[in-house]
């Protein structure tokens, strides 16, 4: 019996001891950066092409610095008139959100939900002052 006791009592421990810790864990939440450079700049680039499948990404040097949010739209192909190639561009513009989930930094293209770490980038809640 009170081996049986015991056993319940180590799986009650055991259990209790994962929630809490899933529990800690918080969700991610908006952000923009705290810190901008040249490498931060680089990272983010990188980070989004990946997210987004593409070759590469060219953003503002003040990207994410003010909004959570970026819009990222494809580049136009033109002629060498300048003309559009294929006529006027009806594709929806993709967006890119920074998140600060702990102490950690996360791109995540939005359509998608997918969620990529930053490690060059320090970042805070977008409404903290």
């Amino acid at each position: 019996m009170q081996k049986q006791l015991l056993g319940i009592l180590v799986v009650l421990a055991v259990s209790g001891c994962g929630a809490t810790a899933k529990e800690s864990v918080s969700p991610p939440q908006a952000a923009t950066l705290t810190n901008s450079s040249d490498q931060v700049h680089a990272e983010l680039q990188q980070v989004i092409a990946r997210l987004l499948d593409a070759s590469n990404v060219l953003i503002a040097d003040n990207a994410f610095t003010q909004y959570s949010q970026e819009v990222i739209e494809r580049a136009q192909h033109k002629d060498e008139n300048g003309l559009l190639i294929m006529g006027r561009n009806t594709e929806i513009p993709d967006a890119v959100q920074l998140l600060k989930q702990g102490d950690r930094c996360l791109l995540r293209h939005v359509q998608s939900g997918n969620t990529a770490n930053l490690s060059q980038a320090r970042c805070k809640l977008e409404d903290e002052q």
